[in-house]
């Protein structure tokens, strides 16, 4: 579920200790991006693109700290950065240099607007740039067309090998905080104090970079908020308890959500589990290089609806996973665009049943498109789960 990702607050104290150096990609995966980012540039008639997004600058560039402006044209990466990050920004694109200038420019856009005065280009920014910010931008560079420019998203789209590795290593700590925290919840609980066990298991690992939503609990009718903040309400016994949490592991995310009982299930909550389960199935195995997102939600859908359950299913399948929790353009949802899956997506696979004043049942795992079969990189079982106390 979509939430705040973690900030690099580490301070220049000197050293380059405090921050991670090593990239774990290679020169040649670097420059296959930017190769593929000015591939899809062109394609869109996108001269120069300005980017503030911290994903996509860490995604060209390898720099994790603040600020951060890119600009990047047919012959140009500049990186605007200030002094004080100047060292770390050294460090982090090392792979890219000497072909990434950096600059510590006071004012990133003006020196941009000078570099390409008088050019008459086509300039590609952020699309998540308010009005406000567009029309600011827009003074700036009065001589240019500014465009929303979506080219780096694009090839984030689909991930490398190097990508899927970290996303399973990410996916497999987040499976760890999980299993861990599950002996330490008993009834008479609060929501709000098994989200702080969560929260403290995710803190107690040294490769957790933090994570990546506020972690969902919701016990009983609480989950009918699919999104629900954890609050005072305590858990009861024989009472359905959802899980929902995911961290970062060296800029990659990790999304999980099980639903347990806290005792012994109903037949009714044991039924709607089975379903949920069998629509996450009938998904996953429709996830194959030429379906459509909508047709792989559909699948999933329709498991739900014979059920009799249509109206309690009222969310996407499921959504693109990668450098942010919610990776920009790729759903699987039938109210939003209708795209081809290809090798190398990466999707969370997350049916859900929520009954009003009752309970709600989701299941969320993390799947990657291959040329062939699809690949569910979540490991933790989903037989139901009923702990006895």
């Amino acid at each position: 579920m979509e939430g705040p990702q973690s900030k690099s607050g580490e301070k220049n104290s000197g050293t380059l200790i405090a921050m991670e150096n090593t990239s774990p990609f290679s020169r040649s995966e670097m420059n296959d991006r930017l190769r593929a980012v000015r591939a899809e540039m062109q394609a869109l008639g996108v001269d120069a693109l300005i980017t503030m997004n911290q994903a996509n600058i860490r995604y060209c560039t390898g720099f994790r700290g603040e600020p951060h402006t890119l600009l990047l044209t047919k012959a140009e990466l500049v990186l605007f950065t200030s002094f004080r990050t100047l060292p770390w920004a050294e460090q982090q694109t090392q792979l890219l240099q000497p072909d990434l200038e950096l600059s510590v420019a006071s004012s990133p856009l003006e020196e941009i607007a000078k570099r390409l005065s008088n050019k008459g280009t086509r300039i590609g920014v952020d699309t998540t740039l308010s009005h406000s910010h567009f029309s600011n931008w827009s003074s700036k560079f009065t001589n240019h067309q500014l465009t929303p420019c979506s080219a780096i998203e694009q090839v984030r789209r689909l991930k490398s090998p190097a990508e899927i590795e970290l996303l399973q290593q990410s996916q497999t700590i987040n499976e760890s905080i999980f299993e861990a925290l599950l002996p330490q919840i008993s009834p008479g609980m609060t929501e709000r104090a098994v989200q702080g066990l969560m929260l403290t298991e995710m803190a107690q690992r040294e490769e957790v970079a933090g994570y990546c939503f506020a972690p969902i609990v919701a016990t009983g009718g609480n989950a009918w908020e699919i999104h629900h903040l954890p609050d005072n309400t305590k858990i009861q016994r024989d009472t359905l308890l959802l899980l929902d949490l995911g961290v970062f592991y060296q800029g990659y995310a990790s999304d999980m959500t099980r639903t347990i009982c806290l005792g012994k299930a109903t037949e009714q909550m044991r039924d709607v589990y089975e379903t949920v389960k069998q629509a996450q199935g009938a998904a996953i195995s429709a996830m194959r290089p030429g379906a459509s997102t909508r047709e792989v939600d559909q699948a999933a859908r329709k498991i739900i609806t014979q059920a009799g359950h249509g109206r309690g299913f009222t969310h996407g399948l499921g959504h693109s996973i990668g450098l942010e929790t919610h990776d920009p353009g790729l759903n699987l949802s039938p109210s939003t665009a209708e795209e081809i899956l290809l090798p190398g997506m990466a999707f969370t696979v997350e049916p859900g049943i929520y009954l009003e004043n009752q309970f709600g049942v989701r299941t969320e795992d993390v799947v990657i498109i291959t040329d062939e079969e699809p690949v569910n990189i979540t490991k933790q079982p989903k037989d139901f789960l009923e702990l006895h106390f």
